[in-house]
C-alpha cells in the first residue's frame, strides 16, 4: 500500500498530461479551444434532436417523444464517440511509450476516457438546454438517469478497450467496426424498449445486451410509472465486471503486437 500511494500522484499527473495533449493536438487553442469537448457530440446531437421533434408527433404510443428521442440518442452518441475514437488509439501514439511513465493503458485513457467524460458533459448540458426552453420536463428520478449514463460510459470503454486492443492486433477490425457500429444502433435499445419486446425475445435481449439494460435504466429514471421498464443493474455491473477483465488482459500484453515509431 505504501507503494500505491507514493506512485498514485505520478500516475495521476501523467494522465492530466495525456488529457492536456489530446485537447491540444484536436482542438488547439483558437475559437472555442478546449470547450470543443463538450460542444463537439452537441453538433451532432442538437440538429438531429430539433428535426425529430419537428417532424414527429409530441406523443407515440403514450409516451412524450422528446424525452424518449433524447434518452435514446444522447446515450449512443456516447458509445460511438468512445469506441470510435478507439482504433489504433495505442498505435497511433508509439512514440509516448519513450516515457518510462506511459503505458499503453495510459493512452487509452488519456483518449477514450477524456471522450467519454465530453459526452456525459455534452449529454448534461443538451438536457438543460431543452429543460430551460420546455422540450424536456425534469427526470422521475434523477440519481437513476445519472446512473444510467454512468452505466453507458462503462460499457462504453470497456468496449473502446477491447476493440482497441484488437485493432493493433488485426486490421480487420478497423474495417468491420464501422458496419459493426450501424447495426449497434438498431440492436442497442436506441428505438425500442424492452417492455415492446415478445416476453421470450425480451428475455434473451435482457441476458444478452448490455446497453439495453443501460437504457432502461435511463428511461426509467426519466419517465417513472409512465412507462415498464425492467431494471438489473446488479447484472449489468457483473457482466461490465468480467468484460472490463477481458479488457485490461488483452490490453496487458499488447506491446508485442505494436510497432514503435
Amino acid at each position: 500500500m505504501r507503494d500505491f500511494w507514493r506512485a498514485l500522484p505520478v500516475q495521476l499527473r501523467v494522465w492530466q498530461a495525456l488529457f492536456l495533449r489530446e485537447m491540444q493536438t484536436r482542438w488547439g487553442r483558437r475559437n472555442l479551444g478546449f470547450a470543443w469537448l463538450f460542444a463537439e457530440p452537441l453538433v451532432f446531437a442538437l440538429p438531429v434532436l430539433t428535426l425529430w421533434y419537428t417532424m414527429r408527433p409530441a406523443y407515440d404510443n403514450g409516451i412524450p417523444m422528446m424525452p424518449f428521442l433524447w434518452t435514446g440518442y444522447l446515450p449512443l452518441l456516447v458509445f460511438r464517440h468512445v469506441t470510435g475514437h478507439s482504433l489504433h488509439v495505442v498505435g497511433h501514439n508509439t512514440a509516448l511509450l519513450y516515457h518510462r511513465h506511459i503505458t499503453p493503458m495510459d493512452i487509452f485513457v488519456g483518449r477514450c476516457v477524456l471522450e467519454a467524460f465530453g459526452n456525459l458533459a455534452a449529454a448534461a448540458f443538451s438536457f438543460a438546454v431543452f429543460h430551460l426552453v420546455g422540450i424536456l420536463d425534469w427526470p422521475y428520478d434523477l440519481s437513476l438517469t445519472v446512473a444510467g449514463f454512468l452505466f453507458t460510459a462503462w460499457w462504453s470503454v470497456v468496449v473502446a478497450l477491447i476493440v482497441a486492443s484488437l485493432s493493433e492486433r488485426s486490421e480487420i477490425v478497423a474495417h468491420i467496426w464501422i458496419p459493426i457500429s450501424y447495426v449497434y444502433m438498431i440492436l442497442s435499445g436506441f428505438p425500442f424498449m424492452a417492455a415492446w419486446l415478445p416476453t421470450g425475445l425480451r428475455d434473451f435481449a435482457l441476458t444478452v445486451d448490455p446497453p439495453l439494460l443501460c437504457y432502461e435504466i435511463v428511461r426509467g429514471g426519466m419517465f417513472g410509472n409512465l412507462i415498464t421498464t425492467y431494471q438489473y443493474p446488479g447484472y449489468l455491473t457483473y457482466i461490465l465486471l468480467v468484460l472490463t477483465l477481458i479488457g485490461l488482459w488483452l490490453m496487458r500484453n499488447i506491446r508485442q503486437y505494436l510497432v514503435i515509431q
